[in-house]
């Protein structure tokens, strides 16, 4: 999984210390996580609310009006919900600490999947969001 600090995180274990070591001499910035599923469920959120993007066909600039704020916020907190089921140690103040990623982020900020909806190339949607 790659986050947005642009670094791949894998679980931690004997067998990804091995590949992090492989991968940072490549310059690869890698990181192993104790608690994976935490960080990969901090990761699907960021991809769910980045599909809205995708949706709409829209930059993130739509996340400064305040009804799709709305509705970024109920739709995380449904994501949310699997999350903690799920094991993810994460407090319901994720939700505004996502939505404010993109509220604050560059209001032209797009992503390479709504960039290849747009050239009407096929979406990696499944492979990425399950």
């Amino acid at each position: 999984m790659v986050t947005e600090r642009t670094r791949l995180v894998l679980p931690s274990g004997p067998a990804a210390e091995i590949i992090a070591e492989l991968l940072r001499a490549a310059g690869c910035p890698v990181d192993c996580e104790p608690d994976f599923v935490t960080a990969a469920w901090r990761k699907l959120l960021v991809n769910a609310l980045a599909g809205l993007m995708v949706l709409t066909g829209r930059r993130s600039g739509m996340f400064r009006r305040d009804d799709i704020a709305v509705l970024s916020r109920r739709y995380l907190a449904e994501c949310l919900a699997v999350a903690q089921a799920e094991g993810a140690r994460l407090g319901d103040d994720v939700v505004d600490e996502m939505l404010g990623l993109f509220r604050r982020g560059p209001v032209d900020m797009g992503t390479s999947m709504l960039a290849d909806r747009q050239a009407g190339r096929k979406l990696e949607w499944d492979i990425r969001n399950g």
